[in-house]
């Protein structure tokens, strides 16, 4: 089957494809024509490398991610798992919200005990399909023990849920429960999240 472009971002563009017979979801970093050539390859290089591994150890974390089926160093490409199910930023409701909440702290705790850092911690980026989560786009994640770090991606996704969800926050107190009780110093975290949001209030 031709490739079919499903969304083009900064920095990078998601089509459908196909692998050996399966639909795929294909990954591809972008040129940037403002960069030097070898440059530029050098960090598409250098982010499809990285974003590969972090699926891969997340995955080892138990954390669901995309399985890889294969990495094209020519073209900066990850070529995945199309994952099936609806985006949580979707699918949350009154009914799951405390339930889905619980379970998406349990992810980031796993991500965050490994050192792994999300980068773009959104319901966009997590895919619900039954009791199965799927964390996606792992395009701006990096390794990092930092409270600092790990804060920074928890505030991402409470103001994706203060933006989004505003009906729902109230869940978010049992996902900060939740993550506290198996986050390796998850209570400092979320102090940590707190001064943050004072540090941008004062500002």
């Amino acid at each position: 089957m031709p490739e079919t472009l499903l969304r083009r971002g900064a920095e990078a563009e998601l089509l459908l494809s196909e692998y050996l017979g399966e639909k795929v979801l294909v990954k591809r970093r972008i040129a940037k024509d403002y960069r030097v050539k070898e440059l530029d390859e050098r960090i598409r290089k250098e982010r499809t490398k990285l974003e590969a591994g972090l699926l891969h150890n997340a995955k080892l974390q138990g954390v669901r991610t995309p399985f890889i089926r294969k990495i094209g160093r020519k073209n900066f490409e990850i070529v995945m798992e199309l994952v099936e199910g609806k985006r949580l930023k979707d699918a949350l409701d009154e009914r799951n919200s405390g339930k889905y909440c619980k379970k998406l702290a349990e992810q980031i705790a796993l991500l965050h005990n490994a050192g792994i850092i999300h980068g773009d911690l959104t319901t966009s980026n997590v895919i619900v399909n039954g009791r199965d989560f799927c964390l996606i786009d792992f395009g701006l994640g990096f390794y990092s023990e930092k409270i600092e770090d790990r804060a920074v991606d928890l505030l991402n996704l409470k103001k994706t849920f203060q933006a989004t969800h505003f009906k729902l926050f109230k869940a978010w107190g049992g996902l900060e429960l939740e993550y506290v009780k198996k986050a390796k110093d998850g209570a400092r975290v979320l102090s940590q999240v707190k001064e943050i949001e004072k540090r941008a209030r004062y500002s």
